[in-house]
């Protein structure tokens, strides 16, 4: 009587997918909506990178935007990561509503994001020597 409580009830994979996740909707769309909102930043640093770096040769310009975009694909995937478990944490653990923890998620993901980028201009201006 006395046995491994844990071994009396057989859990399988989809049961323990769902107890970690309980949110999985709200997380994908707070990651398809973070990609998407994300992606646009990236497009519009890039073209602000294509005036800001005029002045600069060619080979420096080229530096200096392939490294921003290392460091924007870098951030886009940390950010999704963040957006996913923020939103089943909000629903989770402070029992918010999907749709208000989709949103919070969202915001503070693209905000970092968008901090995220202008340091990528400037963190890649100086790694190509740009003054």
């Amino acid at each position: 009587m006395h046995g491994n409580f844990y071994l009396q009830h057989k859990t399988t994979w989809v049961e323990v997918f769902r107890l970690k996740m309980p949110g999985n909707k709200s997380a994908s769309i707070a990651v398809i909506l973070t990609v998407i909102l994300l992606l646009v930043i990236a497009v519009f640093s890039i073209f602000m990178q294509l005036v800001a770096f005029n002045g600069a040769g060619e080979r420096q310009g080229i530096t200096a935007m392939g490294i921003s975009l290392i460091c924007q694909a870098a951030g886009i995937v940390v950010l999704t990561v963040l957006a996913r478990r923020l939103t089943g944490l909000l629903i989770t653990k402070l029992n918010w509503n999907g749709t208000l923890a989709v949103a919070a998620a969202v915001f503070l993901s693209v905000l970092f994001g968008a901090g995220l980028s202008f340091l990528s201009i400037i963190i890649s201006a100086l790694a190509a020597g740009i003054e």
